[in-house]
């Protein structure tokens, strides 16, 4: 739930890419292990580190919290298989498995409307 200089340099990288779209949709995932209780915490705590990120990152925007929309997902939400391993990550050169997959934060600019 702590983001490394490497975590960071990635998520300001994917920040500054806007393209024209209106949200930054944050996905904070939990692993198989521990308790249900405890996963979601540690969700929560991932989500709310990357939106401490991006308001340092982006101080000077006013409407920072109405472009980003956070969701963290304990471990009862569908894992995420091995496959995922080849999105970019701030870690390429560490072992990607199941585990290490579903104990991430997912970030991409989205446009939609509801």
């Amino acid at each position: 739930d702590e983001l490394d200089p490497a975590a960071q340099k990635l998520l300001d990288e994917k920040w500054f890419e806007r393209k024209g779209a209106r949200y930054f949709f944050v996905v904070a995932r939990a692993s198989k292990t521990g308790t249900q209780a405890a996963n979601r915490a540690l969700s929560h705590r991932r989500a709310n580190s990357v939106m401490f990120h991006i308001k340092q990152t982006a101080k000077d925007d006013p409407e920072v919290d109405k472009k980003v929309g956070l969701l963290w997902l304990g471990n009862e939400f569908a894992q995420f298989s091995k496959d995922y391993c080849q999105w970019n990550n701030s870690r390429p050169d560490k072992k990607c498995d199941e585990d290490a997959i579903n104990r991430s934060a997912f970030v991409s600019w989205v446009d939609c409307r509801l």
